[in-house]
């Protein structure tokens, strides 16, 4: 059993805010006849504070979604095992769920992967077929095919940093399209070929040698003390001129100052953003984000768009719920020092 999961298993009480599973709680209760779940999402929607609180008072588990809000463990005493439906912790870290001794999973490695996958794809071809190209001409009511710069995937390098789920899907996908892949992994002690995925992995202090070999570089690891600021000037200095950076992460993860200097000497070719420095503390982003053609930027909707998204989140949840009715060893254990 994980550490702090001590609760009776005669009634096992589970409190789901989580709208983005759907109403419909079967998925929950059909675990096992010890398992009552209570609708916290139906307390939030009536905006019954008083309800939420007896909700959470009564739960041993907490399935949470998107936002987290920062006042939850101190509203459930009962409370032995919260499991997030998103696959980083950022969003739990200004919670109070953080600073507990509860046990805290995530949805890491089946959320949204094959979706957030083909926005790095769809980020690549926008480069190399020469769509940024065409809506630059648009923007500034000109049609020529100067200015083009094909290229093709066929053949190119993808860097991924970060080969846990949604990196290791990225290389799939990549692979699929005819890429070479490389990419770096914390757990890697060593270069490793044709694993995760990959084409070769290396350890994560050979970063600068994955940016200087990709024509795409994917960062795609989680937020944690040492990733923060990952994409530093050191490795935008290492990348190739024609290269561009994709970042399906989170904004802290790049050194926008940087990044933004180097896209306007033209070091490197571009950028396409899905996350921004300071999005987590709710900032807007940088206007130099918005205003320098050669960066696209879009609000944080690389999972958007799977009729499948959750799915995954539910059998997760579900397996996780045996596990912990059976005092076996739950899945995705946040490690709360490694911040993942």
């Amino acid at each position: 059993m994980s550490p702090g999961l001590e609760v009776s298993v005669e009634i096992v009480s589970v409190a789901v805010m989580a709208p983005v599973l759907g109403a419909d709680l079967s998925y929950v209760t059909g675990v096992d006849a010890r398992v009552r779940a209570l609708d916290a999402n139906q307390a939030m929607r009536d905006r019954e504070p008083g309800r939420l609180s007896d909700v959470l008072a009564a739960a041993d588990v907490l399935l949470v979604g998107y936002p987290v809000p920062d006042r939850l463990a101190g509203q459930a005493p009962r409370l032995a095992w919260a499991h997030h439906t998103q696959a980083g912790v950022s969003n739990l870290l200004g919670s109070d769920l953080w600073t507990s001794p509860v046990t805290l999973t995530t949805s890491r490695g089946v959320v949204g992967a094959t979706a957030i996958a083909e926005y790095v794809l769809a980020a690549a071809s926008y480069f190399a077929r020469g769509l940024q190209e065409g809506t630059r001409q648009k923007r500034d009511g000109l049609f020529t095919a100067e200015g083009y710069q094909l290229t093709s995937l066929r053949g190119a390098t993808m860097g991924i940093l970060g080969l846990g789920g949604i990196g290791q899907e990225v290389a799939r996908l990549s692979r699929a399209a005819g890429l070479r892949v490389i990419g770096t992994r914390r757990s890697a002690a060593a270069p490793a070929a044709d694993t995760d995925g990959a084409d070769l992995v290396l350890p994560a202090g050979r970063i600068l040698e994955v940016a200087a070999e990709s024509d795409f570089l994917a960062v795609c690891s989680q937020l944690t003390p040492e990733t923060r600021g990952l994409v530093s000037e050191r490795v935008l200095a290492a990348m190739k001129p024609g290269a561009v950076l994709i970042n399906i992460a989170r904004g802290e993860e790049v050194d926008e100052d940087a990044l933004i200097a180097a896209v306007t000497a033209g070091r490197i070719r571009g950028a396409v953003l899905d996350v921004y420095d300071g999005e987590l503390a709710g900032r807007p982003p940088r206007p130099e984000l918005l205003a320098l053609p050669q960066i696209l930027l879009t609000p944080h909707i690389s999972t958007r768009g799977d009729p499948g998204l959750a799915e995954p989140v539910r059998v997760l949840f579900a397996e996780n719920l045996r596990r912990f009715l059976d005092g076996l060893p739950l899945l995705n254990v946040v490690d709360r020092d490694r911040g993942y």
